[in-house]
């Protein structure tokens, strides 16, 4: 019985297999779009550096693509620093991926959503249609105001260096006076009782 059971396991797998290995020509171009910060944190007039990744999974390659992610950061919110939030590629070949990067400083601080960038492109060499596609949207972000951002992750040397003159006083004065004062009244013979 465990051997009828085991061998119909077995023919189960390897059906699955081939059926896996057997994949449909799609006869065209598709694009998987992907859109991601580098920078850990998004700080008012801080640069935030956004990436985005391009990857054509057809079989086709794909013609007049174009990145289009103006919408995301309004020049009223953001300032481009490096990099465009427009940009075209002649074509994508199948199998292959393109990255982009782009630098902006927001100019304002609070909650922000990030919405997805939007992609076009012709799927195929004879293609008529243009198709659409969005990439992954980061979502609702903070930017941290600069002032909060400093206190939070800056250096706190300067911090120390002010705890230490402070402290250093306070201390040091007292044990000069302590040591003055021993050298002048030395110990007793400490609990030996007087007749």
């Amino acid at each position: 019985m465990k051997f009828v059971l085991l061998s119909a396991l077995l023919c189960v797998v390897f059906a699955e297999e081939t059926e896996l290995d057997s994949k449909p020509a799609l006869n065209s171009a598709r694009i998987l779009a992907s859109k991601h910060s580098l920078s850990q944190y998004a700080v008012e007039s801080l640069d935030y550096v956004i990436q985005y990744d391009l990857y054509n999974i057809g079989d086709q390659p794909a013609r007049q693509v174009v990145l289009d992610d103006r919408n995301s950061f309004p020049t009223q919110s953001f300032e481009v620093v490096k990099g465009l939030l427009q940009v075209k590629w002649d074509r994508i070949p199948a199998g292959e991926n393109v990255t982009h990067s782009v630098v902006v400083r927001p100019r304002n601080y609070g909650v922000f959503n990030y919405t997805a960038a939007a992609v076009t492109y012709y799927p195929s060499e004879s293609a008529k249609d243009v198709r659409f596609v969005y990439s992954t949207s980061p979502g609702e972000g903070y930017i941290y105001r600069l002032k909060d951002y400093e206190r939070r992750f800056s250096s706190k040397i300067g911090t120390w260096i002010g705890f230490l003159i402070l402290v250093v006083p306070t201390t040091l004065i007292p044990y000069i006076l302590w040591s003055k004062s021993s050298a002048l009244y030395p110990a007793s013979a400490g609990g030996k009782k007087q007749k």
